[in-house]
């Protein structure tokens, strides 16, 4: 069952919802696309976003999606964030940018534990965590090691003992 109201609303992805959010941002475009059959709105539209017309009409149609580097000439013609369209075309999550936004800030000042590494990776597997966190262990351990010796420079190897 397909949702109503504007993709950018209801979450839809894809070349369908991305066409009808295209159509409804061309007509609401500071100088608005006529996309009515017969007019010039899409060749206009693909003229300022530096797309073939043949591309804009399938793309308003539902039937494929502007290749990616198209996008930021598309979303200029529109008036319009490109992110928005990259979403709403699939190329990326919505929920993915939110989740990197909301990351925390790591500072080289405060490292996080080999644990809370393991933590932030989602890793729970018993036998992975203690190979990871003992791996980070030996890492940080060697490179201390490289910095105490003044011959410890960038083409140095450290070895384990």
């Amino acid at each position: 069952m397909r949702s109503k109201g504007s993709p950018e609303r209801t979450g839809e992805t894809g070349p369908v919802a991305l066409g009808k959010l295209v159509a409804e941002l061309a007509a609401k475009a500071k100088e608005p696309y006529d996309l009515a059959t017969r007019s010039n709105g899409s060749r206009r539209l693909a003229e300022d976003a530096g797309m073939s017309v043949w591309a804009v009409r399938r793309m308003l149609r539902g039937e494929t999606l502007p290749k990616p580097e198209n996008i930021g000439g598309l979303a200029r013609a529109l008036g319009v964030d490109e992110d928005l369209l990259l979403d709403t075309a699939g190329y990326r999550n919505r929920t993915d940018r939110v989740n990197i936004a909301n990351q925390a800030v790591v500072s080289i000042a405060d490292p996080p534990s080999p644990e809370a590494i393991a933590d932030s990776l989602g890793i729970t597997h018993s036998f992975v965590r203690k190979m990871l966190i003992s791996s980070i262990k030996e890492a940080v351990r060697l490179q201390r090691e490289a910095d105490q010796h003044e011959d410890g420079g960038p083409g140095e190897t450290a070895v384990a003992r």
